[in-house]
């Protein structure tokens, strides 16, 4: 089935209302029985890219930077085991790999160390090897992303 430019246009404006969840990928999928779910998934990625580009900016301000960090530290002290960082992500409407990445920066800025030169993404956990060697020298730095 061909996708009109209307119908795309439809589609994505039902996203912005919409958390980027799997849950709301779902309700669109019902909302949009006719196409298909790898159509949906595109539409849903490619407005989620657009949205960050867009936001980008505002996120590495240095007053967010700190704001974000002091918030992620403040949260991780009153408890250690909540998901701290994925509802600070989801409160400033942010990808939470990208707020991890805020915060892990500030943290090594702190430290004055220097960020790793790769990044490695598996599945839903942020992954680096330098990361992994930090974690029993500094726990609280330790993020995982649900």
């Amino acid at each position: 089935m061909i996708l009109t430019k209307a119908q795309y246009d439809e589609i994505a404006q039902c996203l912005v209302s919409v958390p980027p969840t799997r849950q709301s990928l779902r309700k669109l999928k019902q909302r949009f029985p006719s196409q298909s779910q790898a159509t949906l998934l595109s539409i849903f990625s490619q407005e989620y890219q657009k949205h960050i580009k867009r936001t980008h900016a505002k996120h590495h301000t240095l007053e967010a930077i700190e704001s974000y960090y002091q918030r992620y530290l403040n949260g991780v002290l009153k408890n250690g085991a909540a998901p701290v960082l994925l509802e600070l992500a989801n409160e400033v409407d942010y990808a939470p790999s990208l707020m991890a990445r805020i915060i892990l920066e500030r943290f090594l800025q702190e430290h004055e160390e220097t960020p790793p030169a790769t990044w490695l993404a598996f599945c839903n956990e942020i992954q680096c090897t330098w990361l992994h060697s930090q974690i029993i020298k500094f726990p609280c730095v330790y993020i995982r992303v649900l």
